[in-house]
C-alpha cells in the first residue's frame, strides 16, 4: 500500500465520518462512530498520525507528486498545531461548528447518505456523541474566557441568530420517508436540539459579555504569524500579506478602468445604477430562473466547453439545477455527488425572491458553479481512479476556487451585460485580497472594511455584512479565488508559448489536480 493510501486508511480509522465522502465499503463497520473532534485525545491521535507520516515522507529520497502534496499538508498541520494556541479557545465559529453541520445531515441533505435501515441505526448512534462534543466545546470556550481569547462580537451575534433560526424553523427535521424517520426525529430532539439549546444559553448568558470588540487574527497573540502561515499554505511559500494586498489594489484599479470603458461604450452615465434598477433584467417567478439556467447550461456546453475542452464530459453528465432550500442562504453554490458514484452534482440557486436575481448574472454563475467550473472539475477528479482518495478529501481551495474563477474568464462575452457581471465578480474577488489581509494582518476596523467594500462593489449592506463575517471566521480562504485564478492564467500563458493547445492545457491541469498551487507551478515549471 502506498504511503498516501496508508495515511488515509489510518486517518479514517480515527475519524470514520470522512468515509461519508468516499463511501468505501471497507469502513462500513465504523459508520456509527462520531469522534469528539474537539477533544484533546482526538487532537493527539491526529497529531501523532501526522508526525509519523511526515517523518516517513521526509525520509523518502524522491517523493512522487502525491507524496509531495501530502508532505506539504502534514507539515502545515503540525506547524499550526504546535505553534498557535488561538483555536484551543475558539473551537467553533459561525462557519465551523459540528453541531450546526449536523443540522444538514439530520435533515438528509448532507454528506451522510440514508439508504437503508442500517444507515438510520448508525446515524442515531452517532447522535449520542453530541452530548460529549457540546460539553467539550463549552469547556474550551470557558477556558478562552479565562485566557481572554474569545470570538468577535459580530460573529457571536450571528451564531446566536443562526441557532435561534434553526430552532424556530426546525430545519433539522428529517425529511426522507422511512419506517425509522419518527424514531430518528426523536433522537434528533434528544441529542441535537437539546445541545443546540444548551450551547445557545451558554453563548447568550455566559459567553457574550466576554466577546471581543476587535476582529481579525492580528488581535490575538501569535495571530499575525498564524495568518502568514495560512497564506503560505493556501498559496505560495513566498507570498506575504503585503504582496497579497498590493495585488488586490492593482486588480481593483485595472477592473474599475475596464468597467468605465464598458460604461462609455454603452453610453450610460452610471452602469451600476442602470443594471441595478432596470426592472426588465429581473425575474418574476422561480420557474423562469430555473429555465434560464437550463438554457445557459446548454449554451455554455456547446459554445464554451466543446470549443475549449476535450470531450471528457457528455451533455447527459451535466449538473442538476435546483432551488436553494428555504433554511439555507447565499446566492448560489454547487454540491457534488458522492465520490466515485458517477452521479450528477447540483447547482443550487437562490429563488426565494426572484426579483433580486438579475438574468445577466446567471451566465457567470453557471461558468463558475457548473461547467467548466466546479461541476466539471469535481466530476473529473472524483471519478479518476488514478488520483488517490486522500487528494479528494484534502481541501485545496486555491486550486478549486481558483479554477472556478478562471472558468469565468472562458465565457463567450459577446453580450456586454454578461461581461459587466464578469467584471463585477472579478472585482469582488480582488476586493477580498485587500479586505482579508486588512482584517487579519493590518488591523483594519470592521467599519473601514465595510466602507471599502461599499465603495468598490454594488452589494446590499446585508450581503456585505455576511461576506465580512465569512472573511473574519475563515482567514485566508477568500484570497484563494484570485490568487488561484492568476496562477492558472500564468501557467496557461507559459504552456501555450511552449506549443501546448488550450484544450491540452486544460487536460493537463485536470490530470494534476486537485493540488496545492505551489505543487502545480513546481511540476509545470
Amino acid at each position: 500500500m502506498e504511503l498516501v493510501d496508508e495515511y488515509l486508511d489510518q486517518f479514517i480509522k480515527i475519524n470514520p465520518t470522512f468515509n461519508d465522502y468516499l463511501n468505501n465499503d471497507k469502513y462500513l463497520k465504523l459508520k456509527s462512530i462520531q469522534p469528539n473532534i474537539y477533544s484533546e485525545p482526538y487532537y493527539k491521535k491526529l497529531f501523532d498520525l501526522d508526525k509519523k507520516y511526515h517523518d516517513r515522507l521526509k525520509n523518502v529520497k524522491q517523493r512522487d507528486f502525491y507524496q509531495e502534496i501530502l508532505f506539504h499538508d502534514l507539515k502545515h498541520n503540525i506547524k499550526m498545531e504546535t505553534g498557535y494556541e488561538i483555536y484551543m479557545y475558539m473551537p467553533v465559529n459561525n462557519y465551523n461548528n459540528l453541531l450546526i453541520d449536523y443540522v444538514t445531515d439530520c435533515r438528509g441533505d448532507g454528506n451522510y447518505l440514508f439508504k437503508n435501515e442500517n444507515d438510520y441505526l448508525c446515524f442515531m448512534k452517532r447522535l449520542k456523541s453530541l452530548d460529549d462534543i457540546c460539553n467539550t466545546i463549552i469547556e474550551k470556550m470557558k477556558n478562552g474566557i479565562k485566557n481572554k481569547v474569545t470570538l468577535y462580537k459580530k460573529t457571536t451575534d450571528k451564531m446566536i441568530e443562526n441557532i435561534n433560526n434553526i430552532l424556530k424553523l426546525k430545519s433539522y427535521r428529517h425529511k426522507k420517508k422511512h419506517k425509522l424517520t419518527d424514531k430518528l426525529n426523536k433522537k434528533i430532539d434528544k441529542y441535537l436540539v437539546l445541545n443546540l439549546e444548551r450551547f445557545l444559553i451558554f453563548l447568550r448568558d455566559e459567553y457574550y459579555e466576554h466577546v471581543r470588540d476587535e476582529c481579525g487574527l492580528h488581535s490575538y497573540k501569535g495571530g499575525k504569524s498564524a495568518y502568514r502561515e495560512i497564506i503560505k499554505n493556501f498559496t505560495f511559500h513566498g507570498l506575504t500579506p503585503e504582496i497579497v494586498q498590493k495585488i488586490g489594489y492593482s486588480e481593483i484599479k485595472r477592473l474599475q478602468k475596464e468597467k468605465k470603458k464598458l460604461q462609455t461604450k454603452l453610453g450610460y452615465k452610471d452602469i451600476d445604477d442602470y443594471v441595478k434598477n432596470e426592472s426588465s433584467f429581473y425575474f418574476s417567478n422561480k420557474k423562469d430562473i430555473i429555465d434560464e439556467l437550463k438554457r445557459l447550461r446548454k449554451n455554455i456546453y456547446k459554445n464554451v466547453f466543446q470549443k475549449r475542452f476535450h470531450p471528457s464530459l457528455k451533455e447527459s453528465e451535466l449538473y442538476n439545477i435546483k432551488s436553494i432550500p428555504d433554511e439555507s442562504s447565499g446566492i448560489a453554490y454547487y454540491v457534488p455527488p458522492p465520490i466515485g458514484k458517477k452521479e450528477k452534482g447540483s447547482f443550487y440557486i437562490n429563488t426565494k425572491d426572484p426579483s433580486k436575481i438579475n438574468k445577466y448574472e446567471l451566465y457567470v454563475l453557471s461558468l463558475h458553479e457548473g461547467i467548466p467550473g466546479h461541476h466539471y472539475e469535481t466530476y473529473i477528479h472524483d471519478n479518476d481512479n488514478e488520483v488517490p482518495d486522500i487528494m479528494k478529501l484534502i481541501s485545496f481551495t486555491g486550486y478549486v476556487e481558483g479554477w472556478g474563477l478562471y472558468s469565468e474568464s472562458l465565457g463567450d462575452y459577446k453580450d456586454d451585460l454578461y461581461y459587466y457581471y464578469r467584471i463585477m465578480y472579478d472585482l469582488h474577488r480582488s476586493v477580498r485580497l485587500v479586505i482579508d489581509t486588512g482584517i487579519h494582518y493590518f488591523g483594519w476596523k470592521y467599519d473601514k472594511c465595510f466602507d471599502f467594500m461599499k465603495e468598490n462593489l454594488v452589494f446590499s449592506d446585508d450581503y456585505i455584512h455576511t461576506e465580512l463575517l465569512r472573511y473574519i471566521d475563515i482567514p485566508g480562504q477568500a484570497i484563494t479565488y484570485k490568487i488561484g485564478e492568476k496562477t492558472f492564467l500564468y501557467l496557461k500563458e507559459k504552456l501555450l508559448k511552449r506549443g501546448l493547445s488550450e484544450k491540452n492545457f486544460h487536460e493537463v491541469i485536470m490530470k494534476l489536480g486537485p493540488s496545492p498551487l505551489s505543487s502545480l507551478v513546481e511540476i509545470l515549471k
